[in-house]
């Protein structure tokens, strides 16, 4: 018997078909949900992008910044805390134990568009875009011309026929002013930096390798406020190659803050405020009380001498009466742990001295000194001394612990003469510098060339303008420009393996630093002898 449905076409039969009709509701449910997920999707793509990122230091009186609050997000660093204080809620509450395993911090790159700006009241203000062309960017801030935009008054309205030999002149006339206003560190700040770093052979291109410098230092600073010279502590876990070796943190923290210091900022002003604040109360918190005197070393007197020039230079630079015991203790304890038969000193309290550490301890009571602390001249006595035992070629040449002419310890120990009241018309300086910067700036021997670098200008000699164009531009560039160890140095300098990349970047900041930094230990105030 044959189906009723069986004469009608196999069309109708399908349409009729119960199964079907499911199938035909399931592809319309699908093709609903796919227009839905559609107009979700377009909704997306439309929303708008987001806003640049603008980091303003200080205040700008640039329109262009100041007008379009709206199209920007800002961000503005002031009103920091002070040292004394303890660090915010919110941050607080973000910061993990010390103990605490921390994360790696991604790899970064430097952003293709960097514009450094300068303010009439002189801050610098970053406008940060994002990347577009980084190998465009990099090789114009190494290829940057020295700057040349008029920021003093007394500059600018230099005639515009002035010859080379006068303009050159009149650079060099600049050295020997220390500071236009008579306020010590004042060339670190305002107006004063623009134009130290402009007269005195500075350029953009060094500038903004000191701000990407200064930014990898602040990266690297561990939570309780320290730096080590192995990079522990710190979120690289491990994303920066070269660490150091040595175990002082007082060492590692305090060569780290000279460069901040070195540019403006303190724990009381600066974009780099809380940075600073972080690492002044940590060194602090690290004192031994001695009968000595406060005790920095950490198992060696490097780590007391520049911890001790930090604290100096804080107090110079913002006369906070908190400091004051602090570098009176730091130097009293350098005055008694000098070697009283030789004058000098090395690790440990007492030990027969060497020039790298006495240099150090030199630097610190000179600049204590400048800041209202006085050393008493029996200590700076000493030290002539020591230099008198280490030298060679009648003052020419210095050797590390026994009389010598090794390059490095030379200019150490040229440097130090001038802190010790030798000046322009002793011949032996004059020769001995003139032999080190004959050759011209070694691309690796960044530590002579710090030390080198601060005789060359202190002494206005001749071949500086040749010699530093030579040794900043070098310098900005073997910083590195890509991934996490953006804006740090390493340079294969024997003299300064042990501190690894931290000691390095920080020399390298340092030495692009000397046209403003000038601490007053550099001027001639300041290198007449002791009586």
């Amino acid at each position: 018997m044959q189906a009723p449905d069986s004469n009608k076409p196999w069309l109708d039969r399908m349409v009729s078909s119960p199964a079907l009709r499911s199938g035909y509701l399931s592809v319309l449910v699908h093709l609903i949900l796919g227009v839905v997920l559609a107009l979700l999707a377009i909704d997306a793509q439309l929303r708008p992008s987001p806003k640049p990122l603008v980091i303003q230091i200080g205040r700008s009186d640039n329109p262009s910044l100041e007008n379009d609050r709206d199209d920007i997000h800002a961000v503005s660093i002031a009103d920091l805390r002070d040292i004394k204080n303890e660090p915010s809620e919110a941050a607080a509450s973000e910061a993990k134990p010390i103990d605490a395993p921390l994360e790696p911090i991604a790899a970064v790159e430097i952003p293709t568009s960097i514009s450094l700006q300068l303010s009439p009241d002189a801050h610098l203000v970053a406008v940060i875009e994002p990347p577009s062309d980084l190998q465009a960017t990099v090789a114009s801030l190494v290829s940057a011309k020295p700057i040349v935009q008029p920021i003093s008054a007394k500059i600018a309205s230099a005639p515009p026929q002035l010859s080379a030999a006068q303009t050159a002149a009149q650079g060099r006339s600049m050295i020997g002013v220390p500071f236009a206003s008579g306020v010590p560190f004042a060339s670190r700040r305002g107006r004063s930096r623009g134009d130290a770093a402009r007269v005195r052979g500075g350029s953009a291109a060094s500038e903004a390798a000191v701000e990407s410098g200064l930014a990898w230092l602040a990266l690297h600073q561990a939570v309780d406020g320290s730096w080590q010279f192995d990079l522990s502590g710190c979120r690289c876990d491990g994303a920066c190659r070269d660490p150091g070796s040595i175990s002082s943190a007082t060492a590692s923290t305090a060569i780290a803050l000279l460069p901040f210091l070195g540019a403006g900022n303190t724990h009381t002003e600066g974009r780099h405020q809380e940075t600073v604040s972080r690492g002044l109360y940590f060194l602090i918190s690290r004192m031994k009380s001695t009968p000595r005197g406060g005790d920095f070393c950490e198992g060696t007197m490097y780590g007391h001498g520049v911890t001790t020039l930090v604290l100096a230079e804080s107090l110079g630079m913002t006369k906070d009466d908190f400091l004051i015991p602090f570098v009176r203790d730091a130097v009293r304890f350098i005055e008694t742990s000098q070697d009283m038969y030789g004058g000098g000193w090395r690790y440990l309290p007492g030990q027969a001295g060497d020039l790298t550490v006495t240099a150090w301890q030199l630097v610190a009571l000179k600049s204590a000194a400048m800041a209202g602390v006085a050393t008493p001249s029996p200590t700076i006595d000493g030290v002539c001394r020591f230099l008198d035992s280490v030298q060679t070629q009648k003052g020419a040449a210095y050797g590390y612990r026994t009389p010598a002419a090794k390059p490095c310890t030379s200019a150490i120990g040229l440097l130090c003469r001038m802190y010790t009241g030798w000046g322009e018309e002793r011949e032996a300086l004059g020769r001995g510098i003139t032999m080190l910067a004959k050759p011209g700036p070694l691309p690796s021997a960044i530590y002579q060339n710090f030390y080198l670098s601060q005789a060359l200008m202190q002494l206005d000699h001749p071949v500086w303008p040749r010699w530093n164009a030579k040794n900043r531009d070098q310098i900005v560039a073997q910083q590195v420009r890509f991934g996490h160890e953006a804006g740090s140095w390493f340079f294969a300098d024997p003299d300064t393996a042990p501190g690894g990349r931290l000691a390095h970047t920080a020399l390298a900041i340092l030495t692009l630093e000397v046209y403003y930094r000038l601490l007053p230990i550099y001027q001639p105030q300041a290198v007449e002898g002791s009586d």
